[in-house]
């Protein structure tokens, strides 16, 4: 697998590919979008609909990053949440989170049917459940809080169609599945054209609130957003407030097909739903237990969970696996709107918490309003991206903040090799070598790859990504190639490099 190759992503490799130009020259356009996912490709539309003329900007593919690695539920169902965003926020404010999320559903089937987007969607109820009585009385405690805040859920005990026995599930109804890659490229076919554009391979490394340059072009707007899963460099401090996580995800044939789509209340977690291909067979998408990134130890052992889960469903060998990326919000809503409450900042989304296809888009729905002057949209109540809230995530805040400092004083040198010559094929470490943090790969041919292990956004060391084959941030979640070339960010610098041979 190559480094950094996003077709190791089931989406991404039965998607079309994308044929974007790459910036070049300057362009002016009323809004600026840094970032082709869920979020900058459904705002551009949003946009555009309003009359608005959009130019996004996207690093590598449109749809094929963090977008075209998700398990692309459409869904309000977001584990157990409601009981939380109601005990730190208030009735009213988880209130609205239910009603984004229920928004975000409809507006993506209404702009899948507008636009004339084959995305699959296919509707289908979404399910949270418990096999561990310690958690029975919390899914009741869900469906209670779901059912108040005027979500579709209903309580289920028995059979909810999946190989074994629970003992309590939320039901949602009225949610849907659908293809995440065809989605955002399709919609991102619809924005060229009477002064809109859609650039490629074309990373933002330097940004102003009215303009975004990269090494071939610049962009000068009247905003810019940042949809860039974690805000660029230090705009916003989001770094501190929102903290990387990493799943497995396994795609692989099954027999025991669910009709539903599932995550379970106890850990570790498991996520499920189906995806019938072309050619008839129907794949498993399953998720496991959550990690840090660049923790190669947790990584193996939770894709070794997951594995053995699938066989729940007389899965066969995994067809595709990927490490997957999202940001936990210290206070357990994401963060959107105006990155500084005297709106001379950037748009931003961020901390979707592995739930960022329906907050990907209720967000755009935000960005869109903002972007247009409109101020006082009912969802920055609990969304509003300027919010402080040191009470309801303190202990979180300086737990993970001690983590960071133990990675940028090199705390995390776990690996075993102490030269390149000790290495192995296929394997991989962080090492000193002549005073220097170096992180250095041998492939099967026995060359080494070796890059700087200081991640260029605040100084972090980097950890391996076995299965990816990538070098990632522990402390922010950026994502570097072997070569040391950014995947995405915060950080918009490469690793650099310190040899290959």
């Amino acid at each position: 697998m190559a480094s950094g190759d996003d077709d190791n992503s089931y989406w991404n490799a039965t998607a079309a590919p994308t044929r974007f130009p790459q910036l070049a020259g300057e362009v002016h356009v009323d809004v600026a979008i840094i970032g082709g996912g869920i979020v900058g490709i459904t705002t551009a539309r949003l946009l555009k609909d309003m009359g608005k003329t959009v130019a996004v900007v996207e690093a590598r593919r449109v749809g094929r990053e963090v977008t075209g690695k998700s398990t692309a539920k459409m869904t309000s169902q977001h584990a157990i949440i409601y009981q939380t965003l109601e005990r730190k926020f208030g009735e009213d404010r988880a209130r609205l989170y239910a009603e984004a999320q229920e928004a975000a559903i409809r507006e993506m089937s209404r702009l899948a049917a507008a636009h004339g987007v084959s995305a699959d969607i296919e509707e289908m109820p979404a399910f949270c459940y418990t096999r561990d009585e310690k958690h029975v009385a919390e899914i009741e405690k869900e469906v209670e809080v779901a059912r108040r805040l005027g979500l579709p859920a209903t309580l289920v005990r028995g059979d909810i169609g999946l190989p074994y026995e629970v003992l309590a599930a939320v039901r949602f109804d009225g949610q849907a599945q659908f293809h995440p890659t065809r989605y955002v490229a399709g919609l991102a076919e619809t924005l060229p054209g009477n002064g809109s554009h859609v650039f490629e391979n074309s990373r933002a490394v330097d940004w102003e609130p009215t303009r975004v340059v990269t090494d071939t072009g610049t962009v000068t707007a009247g905003v810019v957003v940042m949809a860039t899963h974690l805000p660029l460099g230090q705009v916003g401090g989001y770094y501190a407030m929102a903290y990387p996580k990493a799943e497995p995800v396994i795609v692989a044939p099954i027999r025991h097909v669910p009709p539903g789509m599932y995550i379970n209340a106890e850990q570790p977690s498991h996520s499920i739903r189906a995806h019938r291909a072309p050619d008839g067979t129907t794949y498993a998408i399953a998720a496991g237990q959550s990690f840090k990134p660049g923790h190669t130890d947790e990584e193996r052992q939770n894709f070794a969970d997951l594995e053995h889960w699938l066989e729940n469903f007389d899965a066969g060998p995994a067809a595709y696996r990927w490490v997957n990326e999202d940001y936990t919000p210290m206070d357990s809503a994401p963060f959107i709107g105006w990155s500084s409450s005297a709106k001379d900042g950037y748009l931003v989304a961020t901390g979707f918490d592995a739930w960022g296809i329906s907050n990907g888009t209720a967000a755009a729905m935000i960005l869109a309003d903002l972007a247009t002057g409109k101020d006082g949209h009912a969802w920055l109540d609990i969304f509003d991206a300027t919010r402080v809230k040191p009470m309801a995530g303190g202990g979180e805040f300086v737990k993970e903040n001690l983590s960071v400092a133990a990675h940028l004083v090199g705390g995390y040198l776990a690996s075993k090799p102490k030269s390149f010559e000790a290495l192995a094929p296929g394997q991989a470490a962080v090492m000193k070598i002549d005073g220097d943090n170096v992180a250095a790969f041998k492939d099967e041919t026995g060359t080494v790859h070796a890059v700087s292990a200081v991640c260029t956004h605040m100084g972090c060391l980097v950890g391996w990504n076995e299965t990816d084959r990538t070098w990632d941030c522990p402390c922010h979640g950026s994502r570097f190639e072997l070569s040391g070339r950014v995947i995405h960010g915060p950080a918009t610098r490469p690793l650099g490099s310190k040899i290959t041979g």
